[in-house]
């Protein structure tokens, strides 16, 4: 018989290598579509009403970078802050441009880099007691709101960016 600090373990290490797995997948999707998007469309709008090529690939590196800071969230203040999300939203936009001036292809694929490597070293803290651990989030994002576990915190990556790649392809299908 399987005692119940044995299952746990392996659901643990099973659940951090099929993350590992689906985070190391999200940054090779990130590479490759930075090597289909010219360098003159970069300035181009995307299909998110807000934000040019450069700034969506730029705020694709945002959920990794980060993330470290809402497991310390879920882990020790056991809530999120709020803010309106028309704030938030303001916020995020200026953020985001801001953070976009001047990046090349090269520098964009650095940033989300670092940021997967801070999401990694994050992953690699995850206690086998912590990956049901949540909290309630505002509905700032339709992909990240109400209760998300720890777990659900790193599948968010993927699902984030994967919204945000649909946005760049269409504008890129749209120029064609």
């Amino acid at each position: 018989m399987v005692d119940a600090d044995t299952t746990s373990s392996s659901r643990g290490l099973i659940l951090q290598q099929e993350l590992r797995a689906e985070l190391e997948q999200t940054r090779r999707d990130f590479h490759q579509l930075l090597l289909q998007i010219p360098a003159d469309k970069l300035d181009s709008p995307s299909k998110n009403q807000a934000w040019t090529i450069r700034e969506v690939l730029y705020h694709m590196s945002l959920a990794p970078r980060n993330l470290p800071a809402d497991v310390r969230m879920i882990r020790h203040l056991k809530w999120v802050p709020r803010m309106p999300a028309g704030p938030f939203k303001r916020l995020n936009t200026y953020l985001t441009r801001r953070g976009a001036r001047n990046l090349d292809k090269s520098s964009l694929a650095d940033k989300y880099d670092q940021a997967h490597q801070r999401t990694m070293q994050a992953l690699d803290s995850i206690q086998e007691d912590e990956w049901d651990f949540g909290v309630q989030y505002p509905d700032w994002d339709p992909i990240l709101s109400g209760f998300v576990t720890m777990e659900g915190l790193f599948h968010y990556i993927q699902q984030h960016f994967k919204a945000h790649a649909a946005e760049v392809l269409a504008a890129l299908d749209s120029d064609q």
